[in-house]
């Protein structure tokens, strides 16, 4: 058991050190000529798998090219058979069958991305073995011999790459709907990524130096493309299941241009209150996380870019067992979008429910703030700048417990934190 275990811990701190700047040799190629070529193609090019081949790789000026465009093609036109999934019955998967149908699972998708690729006069193969796909829950045991997807690796100039045109093409919802949607990021990912959700049953397919088993595959922690899209990296707990005495501490590498934020999750469903809490540490952020009762969680953690303003997506998850008896935090502040995006930091108090009567230290560190105040039911308690850190001690009087802060004179005061009188 130590060997397995020193085994797992070597090999996630190689890889994920290698993952910040894993990258192939096509990464930065601009793609979106041969895409448009592919995305317009005519009916009359699907008479067949070598017309459709012919069509897609005629302005082709290189094999990563031809590549490409069948890539692109496959995505964007078939859609997976959730109804042929669910049921079993699939239909006819052949490269022909799903030319010409459309629709397809993994089997299909792969099969004829390769019957292309092979029309095209390319090197590609059929890979099978086990994914962290649809269905798939953080902790679960893989039974070996009952491999549960494939996709595809391609030779290009003498090198092999990978890819899956079935999670390129888009995701399948919890409700069993598909949803179209092109994920550049399993366009020739680079097999130190790829390992996290791909475990060929031939260990070659892995395409690394040091190939792992499939017990190391299950014990890795749970990764999901916008991690390595934005260039997280894990620093502590590397694997995906955490042992918890009812607080948790989880450090994760970020570049200053990037957010996170967390969720817990048990029974399936999102837990409702402030049991996650997460700020920034120099170059990485911390995440807390805090339990109700005893039990299993999934600890879900997000992440987007700074300037973008759409929602977080999904970046990694853990499975947190925790019998909850060595703490009496059970929830956090309420953090704001300010917080974060400010780049705050909240020393005291830490716990979000506050005894009536009471007198609290509270200390932040609020960059480039201009006034920093506590408010209790609209009583107004101004912290002091000391050595860049707001001090101040607060009696807690009321209910509704708020800290602001001012970045210019005259300007608005904005929401940081929410505490709870008791």
């Amino acid at each position: 058991m130590k060997s397995i275990f020193l085994t797992i811990i070597i090999f996630t701190i190689l890889t994920l050190f290698l993952t910040i700047n894993a990258a192939t040799e096509f990464s930065e190629k601009d793609y979106s000529a041969i895409d448009a070529h592919a995305l317009n193609a005519p009916e009359n090019a699907l008479r067949s798998i070598q017309t459709l081949a012919d069509y897609l790789t005629a302005p082709a000026s290189s094999e990563d090219e031809k590549l490409r465009a069948i890539f692109r093609w496959v995505t964007h036109n078939i859609s997976y058979d959730t109804e042929g999934y669910f049921s079993g019955r699939y239909g006819d998967l052949s490269a022909d069958g799903v030319l010409k149908s459309g629709k397809a699972v993994c089997e299909g998708y792969s099969g004829l991305f390769k019957g292309l690729a092979d029309a095209a006069g390319l090197t590609v193969v059929k890979v099978t073995g086990y994914s962290k796909g649809y269905g798939y829950s953080v902790g679960n045991r893989i039974r070996p011999g009952q491999s549960n997807h494939a996709w595809n690796a391609a030779r290009l100039n003498g090198k092999w790459y990978l890819l899956d045109p079935t999670w390129g093409a888009g995701y399948v919802t919890g409700g069993g709907e598909f949803v179209r949607r092109f994920q550049e990021y399993y366009y020739l990912t680079p097999p130190e990524k790829f390992i996290y959700d791909h475990f060929p049953e031939n260990p070659r397919w892995q395409l690394l130096s040091n190939p792992i088993t499939l017990r190391d595959y299950e014990a890795l922690v749970y990764l999901r493309p916008t991690f390595f899209i934005n260039n997280l990296s894990v620093i502590s707990h590397r694997q995906n299941t955490i042992q918890s005495d009812g607080l948790v501490k989880i450090i994760i590498g970020a570049p200053d241009d990037v957010l996170l934020s967390a969720a817990l999750e048990q029974n399936r469903r999102r837990l409702q209150g402030d049991y996650t809490f997460i700020q920034r540490e120099g170059d990485h952020y911390a995440i807390f996380a805090t339990f109700p009762a005893a039990g299993d969680y999934k600890l879900q953690i997000f992440s987007k870019h700074s300037s973008d303003p759409g929602s977080y997506a999904w970046a990694l998850e853990y499975l947190v067992n925790t019998n909850a008896s060595q703490t009496n935090l059970r929830e956090f502040p309420t953090s704001y979008g300010v917080f974060s995006e400010k780049n705050v930091y909240l020393h005291s108090p830490l716990q979000k429910n506050l005894p009536r009567g009471s007198t609290q230290t509270f200390k932040i560190e609020a960059p480039k703030a201009f006034e920093v105040a506590v408010v209790i039911d609209e009583q107004w308690y101004e912290l002091m700048l000391e050595d860049n850190i707001f001090l101040g001690e607060v009696p807690i009087s009321g209910r509704e417990i708020t800290v602001f802060a001012k970045y210019k004179p005259g300007s608005n005061y904005q929401a940081l934190l929410g505490y709870r009188g008791n």
